[in-house]
């Protein structure tokens, strides 16, 4: 495989740009994430690409649950406090919406969907999960999502 050939290429797939998250025996645990596909319509499905080693992983594995905080374009200051190492939680000065999920729901994503966890592939680096969703919320329908193109489909 050519990745100098393959990776500017790879990388023009768009994706959009999510919070992860799940609970891990009463502790929101959260990731930025963007491998996030919608998969299917009955029962709503969509994907979910998590790198292996992740404490969310656990999360998942152990819930059953995955929420996706879907960010809007102007919603960088969301997005932050998770791609930081040393954060403890990055929760902290983020406010969350209950649901009946239990799901970390951040209240200014501009959508959130709850999901149950159906299904998983093994895909190398990354666990491939199908959820269908069973809840879900459109917090600003003037608002865009965050679009990303990465420069090379080998990074993130």
């Amino acid at each position: 495989m050519d990745k100098e050939k393959i990776g500017p290429a790879l990388g023009k797939l768009p994706s959009g740009v999510y919070i992860v998250t799940s609970m891990l025996e009463g502790e929101e645990i959260g990731m930025l994430a963007s491998f996030v596909e919608q998969a299917g319509f009955d029962p709503p499905t969509i994907t979910a690409a998590v790198s292996n080693g992740r404490r969310i992983v656990t999360a998942i594995e152990q819930s059953g649950l995955i929420g996706i905080n879907v960010l809007g374009e102007e919603d960088s200051r969301l997005m932050k406090p998770f791609t930081q190492q040393d954060n403890d939680s990055p929760f902290s000065g983020l406010e969350l919406e209950d649901n009946e999920h239990s799901i970390p729901q951040l209240t200014e994503a501009l959508a959130f969907l709850a999901c149950r966890i159906t299904g998983k592939i093994e895909g190398g680096d990354h666990t491939i999960y199908a959820a269908e969703v069973i809840d879900g919320i459109l917090n600003d329908p003037s608002r865009q999502p965050m679009v990303r193109i990465r420069r090379n489909g080998f990074q993130y």
